[in-house]
């Protein structure tokens, strides 16, 4: 029995208003930046002499782009509500959702290579104790298996918070203490910093998310203003040049 054809029509993704090839330009830039950040912490960390490379599929950048436009532009277009543009938050959400779902990031080892193999610098690796060398070589591994995910992580965190900019410094941990009579949850905004990271980082390594589930957690961490934002982020006034 012969099967019917199914036909897929090609849809149009860039426009000359708000999802311009431009805009679309400086968001894959942003993704890469954030690919080339990681690399590089990952590249300090590893033995030289370990056989693997990093590669990046410039096609699935591109997909997800395209996919994260795909996707924004159903709200925009929606009758629904007012948006007329995406503000930081979306965008951020729907680009790390298709990078998540795409992976364009992988690795190459040789055939009889494991991950499971030691992999820590010769000089980090001198500086340790046995325990820190067995936890620094997991916590590596565990890095490189997930490299897609800690793209995400910094693609997010640097699209929306200016982390340079400490809006809540030493003073600010001192009187936080003071008047919640030592109940404030860390040590410092650093700590914080560092625990809001590994928690975004285990969802997206093993939770399930959409879109709307990544805004609402970026949403929630600006909640307190410990560090400076990269713009309005509530916004949806993003317009081009």
């Amino acid at each position: 029995m012969r099967k019917a054809q199914v036909f897929y029509n090609y849809l149009t993704v860039y426009d000359d208003k708000v999802f311009t090839r431009k805009k679309g330009a400086e968001w894959e830039l942003c993704l890469l930046n954030a690919y080339k950040d990681v690399f590089h912490n990952l590249w300090e960390q590893m033995d030289s002499a370990a056989p693997i490379t990093f590669q990046i599929s410039y096609s699935m950048l591109d997909e997800v782009v395209t996919d994260a436009i795909i996707g924004m532009r159903k709200i925009v277009d929606s009758e629904h509500n007012e948006v007329k543009e995406p503000n930081a938050f979306k965008v951020a959400a729907y680009l790390a959702y298709w990078w998540l779902r795409h992976k364009p990031v992988y690795l190459h080892t040789s055939n009889t290579f494991r991950l499971d193999d030691a992999l820590i610098s010769p000089d980090i690796y001198g500086a340790l104790n046995e325990e820190e060398r067995v936890r620094a070589t997991e916590i590596l591994r565990w890095k490189l298996k997930h490299i897609n995910e800690l793209v995400a992580v910094q693609f997010v965190c640097t699209f929306i918070f200016d982390f340079e900019n400490v809006v809540c410094g030493c003073l600010s941990e001192r009187h936080v203490k003071s008047k919640e009579k030592e109940r404030f949850a860390f040590e410092s905004f650093d700590e914080m910093r560092h625990e809001l990271i590994n928690k975004l980082t285990y969802y997206f390594a093993y939770r399930a998310l959409a879109p709307k589930v990544i805004e609402h957690i970026l949403e929630a961490y600006t909640f307190h203003p410990a560090w400076g934002l990269t713009g309005n982020l509530w916004s949806g006034d993003v317009h081009d040049e």
